[in-house]
């Protein structure tokens, strides 16, 4: 902890001073969010929530941590991507390039720190499920679902950033109980405490009047910043949790664009096709205020997370964990696929 707390605090130091540096100059950047017939907000909104986490961060980080290390290398690799996100922000870049972009830092980060995942665990019941030299490849591709999930996740005001606290408030506990992991405790803290002003800013908590938004600078960075954590987290002799538990920790952005690129190859469309089909939008059909999807949605990741917590805590076994998730998944993708039934449940509060 003798790390965690000053980078904690510096962290949302910085966070906050940058959105203020930043949000007046959003507009000659191009960095705002307009409506359009997906995005339902007023005005154009400031996107620079995200590059004030994660300035916040990296100025907390560069500050009082070795800059020469595994975490290091981690920072210049988010650095470039929070610059593709912002660039995206302003200018609409292809999903190609963007995701391009996420292979190549994440193999840079892969490759470069030596640290990848290496065993899925005992998942099946039968032992450990080893991935030898396939664990560089599915680090990679781990790193390019998580980055997009939590982009994918950012819909609602307040969304995206308590999904990532959940996240980041998960494995700050796991590294706070394991012993060795004071960088990684160091980081979780440092990018949690960053997200706070930019989360009081969307909400609209005093002293913020105006709302601002993550953008994809932000969400790309934090989806980014968890799965390096989460592989961090599983390394061989050096392991402050299984890597099932990963699975519940990050359990709705996981579902939730497993489930709609799953539904989008039923119907014949491009997986990465922007669309209206979210959780998030599903609340809102059915009569949910943004605050009150915001709430559910939030508690219902908090209880996910325990449990994964809970079951790697107490030993519950990986395959009875797996098990578990897969059926949950299996019923949060039905759900999604008959919704208009369920949502006679809300008393007619809405309609699909």
């Amino acid at each position: 902890m003798e790390a965690a707390s000053p980078i904690g605090l510096m962290a949302v130091l910085f966070s906050y001073v940058s959105l203020f540096l930043l949000r007046p100059v959003a507009h000659h950047l191009r960095l705002v969010d307009t409506p359009d017939h997906r995005k339902l907000h007023k005005g154009a909104v400031p996107l620079v929530g995200g590059l004030s986490a994660f300035l916040g961060v990296f100025m907390a980080w560069v500050i009082w941590m070795p800059v020469l290390s595994a975490h290091g290398l981690f920072l210049l690799c988010a650095a470039l991507l929070v610059i593709v996100g912002a660039v995206d922000d302003a200018r609409d870049l292809p999903a190609k390039f963007r995701l391009a972009i996420q292979v190549i830092l994440g193999a840079v980060l892969t490759f470069g720190s030596g640290i990848s995942l290496t065993t899925f665990g005992d998942l099946l019941g039968f032992g450990a499920i080893e991935l030898g030299i396939l664990g560089p490849l599915v680090t990679i591709a781990a790193v390019i679902g998580a980055t997009n999930a939590f982009n994918m996740v950012d819909g609602i005001d307040g969304l995206a950033g308590s999904l990532s606290l959940v996240a980041l408030g998960s494995l700050a506990l796991l590294f706070s109980e394991s012993s060795g992991f004071s960088s990684e405790l160091a980081l979780a803290m440092g990018i949690g405490c960053a997200l706070v002003p930019y989360l009081m800013a969307n909400l609209r908590i005093p002293p913020f009047r105006r709302r601002i938004f993550m953008g994809d600078a932000g969400s790309m960075f934090i989806g980014f910043a968890v799965v390096w954590m989460l592989v961090n987290a599983t390394q061989p002799d050096h392991t402050a949790m299984r890597p099932v538990t990963a699975l519940w920790i990050i359990a709705i952005p996981l579902m939730d664009m497993v489930a709609i690129m799953f539904r989008r190859a039923r119907k014949g469309q491009s997986v990465m096709m922007p669309d209206r089909d979210h959780l998030h939008h599903i609340f809102m059909r059915a009569g949910f205020t943004d605050r009150e999807a915001l709430v559910a949605i939030t508690v219902v990741a908090l209880l996910l997370a325990s449990i994964g917590l809970l079951g790697d805590f107490y030993h519950v076994p990986e395959w009875f964990m797996f098990a578990a998730f897969l059926g949950l998944f299996a019923v949060y993708d039905w759900s999604l696929r008959h919704v208009w039934r369920l949502l006679v449940v809300f008393r007619g509060r809405g309609t699909i």
